[in-house]
């Protein structure tokens, strides 16, 4: 005799749930268990990050669907989800091998592809990632602006134009650009 598995639906009568049912309620109430329970939100992303053996400078799918990152430096259990303010975000001007760079570049890469430093050198901390090529930007969402930020002694509260020959807009990454010279595309 097959055991019936049965659902209440507002004191109605019992209807019948068919084994695929259950079965993706079984797996529907795991999942959003596990996502409410791993991973800790609050806690920032750590970059570079180690995970079985490998280093990584940004966000990963190794064994999710969703992109995620390590909270520690050595991956210890503790990780989150990312979101759009986690990818590290490149920094400009940045140094590669004794020269400054105020866009991405090809330089370096065997792949020949498109990459930035996410600190604002190189040579000193060889971290870096890949640069987006949507044509929009060279950044994920979330840039890290400054507002307000200094740029010749004026202060800027959204990105501008000015200062710029491809006429996109920046923000700094900083208080006063006019010091730190750090920036990043809007």
């Amino acid at each position: 005799m097959q055991k019936k598995n049965y659902a209440r639906i507002r004191n109605k009568r019992p209807v019948e749930m068919n084994p695929w049912s259950s079965y993706l309620l079984g797996w529907t109430t795991f999942l959003l268990y596990f996502y409410e329970t791993s991973g800790n939100q609050k806690d920032s992303c750590v970059f570079p990050f180690v995970y079985k053996g490998s280093s990584y400078f940004s966000c990963i799918k190794t064994n999710s669907f969703s992109p995620w990152c390590a909270t520690r430096a050595v991956y210890n259990g503790q990780w989150k989800f990312c979101m759009a303010d986690d990818y590290p975000r490149c920094i400009f001007p940045f140094i590669f091998r004794g020269k400054s760079h105020n866009s991405c570049i090809t330089e370096g890469s065997f792949l020949r592809r498109l990459w930035c430093s996410v600190t604002s050198s190189f040579d000193e901390n060889q971290q870096w990632k890949y640069c987006e090529t949507n044509g929009i930007s060279s950044l994920v969402p979330g840039f890290p602006c400054h507002f307000p930020f200094s740029y010749k002694n004026k202060n800027y509260y959204n990105c501008i134009g000015k200062g710029t020959k491809e006429n996109l807009t920046w923000c700094a990454t900083s208080y006063n650009y006019d010091r730190d010279h750090t920036w990043v595309y809007c």
